[in-house]
């Protein structure tokens, strides 16, 4: 393998996001390092992409998804330790490549998890520029979102190519006056691969009998999960509000799962017009947002996603730091549990709001920049 841009990541969603990146960047010219901290999705999100990774750090938490902070923390050990053993190779691939090619290697990592952090730093033990996908995005908090707006902050003082996907993001960069280059993408780049989602859905999806007529959860974020209170009172209020005329898909993360067990919640969710559904690849998943009438959700990626589709949504958090949707298809609960119950019963019909069309490619602008700096000596069609 020859390599000049080293992508590491953790999550399906960190590669999902990095997609049209990685089908504009020939296969010769990438290296894919994984830590799989999420391990379950990512075997998944491999077979429907048909990507393998090239070396691999960790597989999850002994071949599971990370589902508590201390195991994630382990995890990281494990990562450094292989990746200590194998830093001579990649050095040595590195140089040689480079030398041969008269080309520049780079780092890329996206978004806000630990791998993020780690990749990044890795990235400079090597001795090359980081480039921070989905860069300086900030809620102004470091406890909420937690522990993701202390992992963007730490990446913003190692990264030294900035990618951010809006002009709000572009400033939060330049006024904490973040040292390198910012290149802002337009859009998040998952709006490359929400573009081309129906693809990939698979045959598993038609099995999940999903009801006609649906409102979808997905509560997964530490910073609700660690607070008991807030997490009855959200699953109490779903649970109120489900009947025949309001069916709720619940999807359960392996977190969410471990911690309802954990505060004994379960009986919340046992409700006949309460589907449970496990953790689904993205693609799947993604035709299941598409068809909803609503979603809540506390997941910023999540925000985007029905914002890029126009599905009525809101966002169960203190704050955000994103602003796609916000005050057109998308609310923020900030907590308060009567503004989630409202817009269950209130929200308007998603007929209301019109897909985003644009033909601005996030992911095309990252790899440009690439091949205009010598990165790459060429890019795929994507």
């Amino acid at each position: 393998i020859v390599s000049m841009v080293i992508i590491f990541y953790g999550t399906g969603a960190e590669l999902i996001k990095m997609l049209g990146i990685v089908q504009r960047i020939p296969r010769d010219q990438q290296l894919l390092i994984c830590t799989s901290q999420q391990n379950a999705g990512l075997q998944h999100v491999h077979a429907q992409l048909d990507v393998k990774p090239d070396i691999y750090l960790a597989r999850g938490w002994k071949g599971k998804d990370v589902e508590n902070m201390k195991q994630m923390l382990l995890l990281m050990l494990r990562v450094h330790s292989q990746f200590a053993v194998q830093f001579g190779k990649i050095k040595s691939l590195i140089k040689a490549h480079d030398k041969t090619h008269h080309t520049k290697s780079i780092v890329l990592v996206h978004g806000d998890t630990l791998t993020t952090v780690v990749g990044s730093y890795l990235g400079r033990m090597l001795g090359l520029p980081v480039g921070h996908v989905e860069a300086g995005l900030r809620s102004g908090s470091w406890k909420s979102p937690f522990p993701e707006e202390i992992d963007r902050r730490m990446v913003a003082k190692i990264a030294r190519i900035h990618f951010p996907p809006t002009q709000l993001a572009e400033d939060n960069l330049s006024n904490e006056n973040t040292k390198g280059t910012i290149i802002n993408t337009k859009f998040n780049t998952a709006k490359d691969a929400i573009g081309q989602a129906d693809k990939f859905v698979s045959r598993n999806f038609t099995k999940l009998n999903l009801p006609r007529s649906y409102t979808l959860v997905l509560l997964h974020r530490t910073e609700l999960l660690e607070n008991r209170n807030d997490l009855e009172r959200i699953l109490s209020t779903i649970h109120e509000y489900a009947e025949e005329k309001n069916n709720i898909v619940f999807t359960m993360h392996s977190t969410t799962k471990a911690r309802i067990e954990s505060y004994n919640f379960n009986h919340f969710l046992k409700h006949p017009y309460i589907q449970t559904i496990s953790k689904q690849p993205y693609f799947d998943f993604m035709a299941i947002v598409k068809n909803a009438d609503a979603v809540i959700t506390d997941g910023g990626g999540l925000q985007e996603d029905t914002y890029f589709l126009g599905i009525p949504s809101i966002v169960h958090r203190a704050r955000t730091e994103r602003q796609e949707g916000l005050g057109v298809n998308s609310s923020l609960s900030e907590m308060d549990v009567k503004k989630v119950a409202t817009f269950l019963r209130e929200h308007p019909s998603k007929k209301e709001f019109k897909k985003l069309i644009d033909n601005t490619s996030p992911s095309e602008i990252v790899v440009n920049y690439l091949r205009e700096n010598n990165f790459i000596t060429r890019s795929s069609k994507g």
